[in-house]
């Protein structure tokens, strides 16, 4: 919904400043340069909070959800590959999307294995499951997604006419 029509200050919709980004031409380049450097200032701001955060937290935190957080992360990977292995046997170039997003859960969820594992076994265990199957898996399904951009637009999916003959 946010990006299919919303208005923005100035009266414009989303979905115009967003095809208005592609264009080849000075006031598009100017909106490039102006949305590089809006993202650029958050970045900075977001380091400022990090280096807050990292000299005011410390020790360890009792979470209230942390079994819910990790079967939620859990099911995001899997409805990722899913989605992915979907549209990879559909030969869409969506699989970028869903690729690069999966390959992202799957990095995430090897760095937050191994920083909150408990020392001992259960620290190696963490530390071999992300160097052996996490990152990489993640950086499987990185290479396929930029592979992906590179394919050719065709008219139709690769699906077959008559669900019978499948």
């Amino acid at each position: 919904m946010w990006i299919t029509g919303r208005a923005i200050p100035g009266g414009r919709s989303t979905a115009t400043v967003l095809e208005r980004l592609a264009a080849d031409d000075p006031a598009a380049a100017r909106l490039r340069r102006r949305l590089a450097l809006v993202l650029a200032a958050v970045a900075v701001l977001l380091f400022a909070w990090i280096l807050v955060l990292g000299s005011t937290t410390r020790g360890q935190a009792e979470v209230r959800n942390w079994s819910t957080a990790w079967v939620g992360m859990d099911l995001l990977q899997v409805t990722g590959l899913l989605a992915t292995a979907v549209l990879l046997a559909r030969r869409s170039r969506l699989v970028a999307l869903a690729g690069s997003a999966t390959a992202t859960l799957l990095l995430l969820d090897a760095w937050f294995d191994v920083m909150t594992a408990e020392g001992g076994a259960d620290w190696y265990v963490a530390l071999a499951m992300a160097l052996l199957v996490e990152l990489p898996s993640s950086l499987a399904l990185a290479a396929l997604a930029r592979k992906t951009l590179d394919w050719r637009v065709s008219e139709e999916p690769d699906v077959p006419s008559d669900p019978e003959a499948a």
